[in-house]
C-alpha cells in the first residue's frame, strides 16, 4: 500500500471509503448502541471514521492505530503506531472499529485470535472490507490485485457471533483510463509493481476500452462488505 505518500490526496479522492464510514457508524448508532467506555480504530488514515466516530458515537476513551504517524488532525486519548498483528494492543475495549483497512491484513487468524482477547464481554466489532469483485475490471485485464478472502471461517473460529453483513457493490465512472489510474493511486492503492512501458500502458487502455467503457464512461467497480461482530 502506497498510503503515506497519498495521504495528501486521499480525503479528496476515496470518496467511496468515506460512504464506507458514514454508512457503517450510521448502521451501527440505529441497530446496537452509540455509547461505548473505550473505543478503538484500527488503521485511522486521514480521518474518515475517526470523523464519524467523535461525531456520533459517546465514548469516555478512544484510541486509534495505523500504521503510518497520525494523520486526522485529531488527538486521541492514545495513538499506536504499527501493525495491527504486532503491536501492544490495549485492553478491555468496548467497542472496536474499522473501514476499508482488513483487506491490507496478512494473517487473519491471527487478527481475530487478537482482538478476541482484548474485547469485552459485551463488546462489539463493527469493520467493512472488500469483497472479490472489488476492482474487478483491473484484475480482468492486468492479472494482478489483492485476493479478498472471505472472513466468515476465520470470524466464527476465532469465537465470535456474525449479528451483521451486508454487501453492495458500487461502480464509478471515469471520461478516461488515465484519470481512472490516477483515483487508484490517489487513494494510496499500488495495482502492481512494475514499471509500465508505453507500450504496456496503451495495451491496457485499449483493452480498457473494449470491455468496460460504455455511455457513461470506463467504469470501476467497488465491493464493500459490512460486519458487526461480538464475542461468543
Amino acid at each position: 500500500m502506497e498510503f503515506e505518500k497519498a495521504k495528501t490526496t486521499y480525503r479528496k479522492n476515496a470518496f467511496v471509503q468515506k460512504q464506507m464510514a458514514h454508512y457503517l457508524i450510521n448502521f451501527l448508532i440505529k441497530n446496537f448502541k452509540k455509547e461505548y467506555d473505550t473505543v478503538f480504530e484500527i488503521g485511522s488514515g486521514t480521518g474518515f471514521l475517526t470523523d464519524e466516530i467523535r461525531e456520533k458515537i459517546k465514548y469516555k476513551k478512544i484510541i486509534l492505530n495505523d500504521l503510518t504517524d497520525n494523520f486526522t488532525n485529531f488527538e486521541p486519548d492514545i495513538y499506536i503506531k504499527g501493525d495491527i498483528n504486532k503491536i501492544t494492543l490495549p485492553k478491555n475495549v468496548d467497542l472496536i472499529l474499522s473501514n476499508a483497512v482488513f483487506q491490507w491484513v496478512n494473517d487473519y487468524e491471527t487478527l481475530f485470535k487478537r482482538l478476541r482477547k482484548i474485547i469485552n464481554k459485551e463488546g462489539l466489532i463493527a469493520f467493512s472490507y472488500f469483497g472479490k469483485k472489488n476492482f474487478i475490471q483491473i484484475k480482468d485485464i492486468t492479472g494482478i490485485g489483492l485476493e479478498y478472502p472471505v472472513l466468515d471461517n476465520f470470524i466464527k473460529k476465532e469465537g465470535f457471533k456474525i449479528l451483521y453483513f451486508e454487501e453492495e457493490l458500487k461502480t464509478l465512472y471515469f471520461k478516461d483510463v488515465h484519470n481512472l489510474l490516477d483515483h487508484i493511486k490517489f487513494t494510496g492503492v499500488k495495482a502492481e509493481d512494475k514499471v509500465w512501458t508505453k507500450k504496456d500502458y496503451n495495451g491496457f487502455k485499449n483493452k480498457y476500452f473494449e470491455k468496460y467503457k460504455d455511455n457513461m464512461g470506463f467504469e470501476l467497480t467497488y465491493h464493500p462488505l459490512y460486519y458487526v461482530i461480538k464475542a461468543i
